[in-house]
């Protein structure tokens, strides 16, 4: 995770828009938790308040809270977040 996945995040938060040098630096970085998370071992939470902005529960990790960003600002048929979701349950990690 990413200093600056983390600002990014809660630029968002703050006013509902990223520009789209912005959006495209947060799908890259979950593309990669995608593409990579058979490898990974943990998820770091987002700060409770992070969560709540973004009505997930409370300990979500960043990397999902930047699923529900991407899903707001760049709505998909298929959601990013109930992707990530299923995965992180699949693969126990959190």
């Amino acid at each position: 995770m990413s200093l600056e996945l983390t600002e990014l995040i809660q630029d968002f938060i703050a006013t509902k828009h990223l520009s789209k040098v912005e959006l495209d630096f947060l799908e890259m970085e979950l593309w990669e938790i995608f593409e990579n998370i058979d490898e990974i071992t943990y998820l770091t939470s987002a700060p409770i308040n992070i969560s709540k902005e973004l009505e997930l529960k409370d300990g979500s990790s960043w990397q999902l809270c930047c699923a529900v960003v991407l899903d707001a600002a760049r709505p998909k048929k298929n959601s990013r977040s109930e992707k990530l979701k299923k995965l992180i349950e699949k693969f126990s990690l959190q």
